[in-house]
């Protein structure tokens, strides 16, 4: 089902991005596992620990780490239920799409060869500034001529409500079991990508 949270009317939207991992791929990495090797703290924002090292060679190291844990989450992905069909959908529509992820690239291709994602335009946390910093939804509408506020971000987590937020675009958070606190911050909530399907005027 879905749950509208503002006044966005889903005709009005020209154009979708998504995020990857938790969104449109079972992918992301065990995040906990990482957390506990790198020897932080749940909740702390690991690119940041990462920058945050005092050392090159301890952030070389500790970026070792993380670019493995991506790799080999990405090796095991697979289809979001619903998600291969609202990206049919949407190419139906004649819409724009696009992937934002703070993912490094080369897990982000395994993910997406490996599952034949067909969305061409990907940005990656080497292509634009990480995530929750809206540079990456500023690109995407540059090159498509579109304003943010035309714009859907599609997204699983905190950070994507933020991008969203902080860019001036529309937000749906797809949340398939609990629904976090910071939801309510979102245009739309998903637990379905179907329900999603059939909400969006033909």
């Amino acid at each position: 089902m879905i749950t509208r949270l503002s006044e966005l009317k889903l005709q009005d939207i020209r154009g979708v991005i998504f995020d990857l991992d938790g969104t449109l791929a079972h992918s992301n990495p065990d995040f906990a596992g990482l957390r506990r090797e790198l020897g932080i703290h749940s909740g702390t924002d690991i690119l940041a620990h990462v920058e945050s090292l005092s050392t090159d060679e301890a952030r070389a190291k500790a970026l070792d780490i993380v670019h493995e844990y991506e790799r080999q989450s990405s090796l095991k992905a697979s289809w979001i239920d619903g998600a291969r069909e609202l990206i049919e959908c949407l190419r139906a529509k004649s819409l724009p799409l696009a992937i934002l992820t703070r993912n490094m690239p080369e897990a982000a291709q395994i993910t997406i060869d490996k599952l034949g994602i067909d969305i061409a335009l990907v940005l990656t946390r080497y292509d634009a500034q990480p995530k929750p910093h809206p540079e990456g939804i500023h690109l995407i509408c540059q090159q498509w001529q579109l304003a943010p506020a035309d714009i859907l971000y599609v997204g699983d987590y905190l950070f994507d409500l933020q991008t969203a937020r902080n860019a001036g675009s529309h937000c749906a958070l797809y949340c398939p079991e609990d629904v976090p606190d910071y939801a309510q911050a979102a245009d739309l909530l998903v637990s379905c990508y179907h329900s999603l399907i059939k909400a969006w005027p033909k």
